[in-house]
C-alpha cells in the first residue's frame, strides 16, 4: 500500500470515527485489524491518526480557552449592567404596596426582587458546629500502602500500558 493509500485510508478513517462519536464499529475494527504481515504498516497508520487526532484535540483546546474567556467577559459585562439598572430601579421606580419596585416600557416589564444570603466576614469566629467536613479516599496513601504490601480492603494496584509515539 502507497503512502498515499495509507495516508486517503487514514482520512477516511478520521471522519468515520468522528461521525460516529468516536465508537468503533464492526466495519472500522475491521479495517484497522493488525496481522503480523501489515504490523509495521498498520503501526504507522496508526500512530500518524493518532497525532493527527492529538493535533485536532489540541486545537479545540485552545478555542475553548478563547471561548471560555469571551463567555466570562460577556457573563462579567451582565452583571455590571444588572447591578447599574437594579441601583437605578431603587432610585426611580415606584414601589407597590409589596415592597416591589416596578417599571414598565412598551416592550418589557421590569421588577425588582428581594433575596437573602448568609454572608461570613470571619470564618474563625464560628462556632465548631456550623463546621462540616469533607471525607474521601486519598488515592495517594492508598497507593504507597498497596506499593508496601500492605492490603487495602477494596483497592487494588493497576497496571496500565500507553503509547509514546516519539
Amino acid at each position: 500500500m502507497t503512502l498515499y493509500e495509507l495516508n486517503q485510508q487514514q482520512l477516511e478513517i478520521i471522519a468515520y470515527l468522528e461521525e460516529n462519536g468516536g465508537e468503533e464499529t464492526p466495519e472500522v475494527a475491521e479495517v484497522l485489524a493488525i496481522t503480523r504481515e501489515a504490523f509495521a504498516q498498520k503501526a504507522e497508520a496508526y500512530a500518524y491518526i493518532i497525532m493527527q487526532m492529538g493535533r485536532e484535540s489540541d486545537m479545540i483546546a485552545v478555542e475553548i480557552k478563547r471561548l471560555q474567556a469571551l463567555k466570562k467577559a460577556k457573563d462579567n459585562s451582565e452583571t455590571r449592567l444588572k447591578e447599574s439598572l437594579t441601583q437605578a430601579m431603587l432610585l426611580f421606580a415606584e414601589e407597590d404596596v409589596k415592597g416591589i419596585r416596578r417599571f414598565k416600557t412598551p416592550t418589557l416589564s421590569l421588577s425588582t426582587r428581594k433575596s437573602e444570603a448568609v454572608q461570613i466576614e470571619d470564618e474563625k469566629l464560628i462556632d465548631s458546629r456550623f463546621l462540616v467536613t469533607k471525607h474521601e479516599v486519598s488515592k495517594t496513601l492508598v497507593g504507597e500502602a498497596l506499593k508496601n504490601g500492605l492490603e487495602v480492603e477494596g483497592a487494588s494496584l493497576k497496571t496500565n500500558y500507553s503509547v509514546q509515539i516519539k
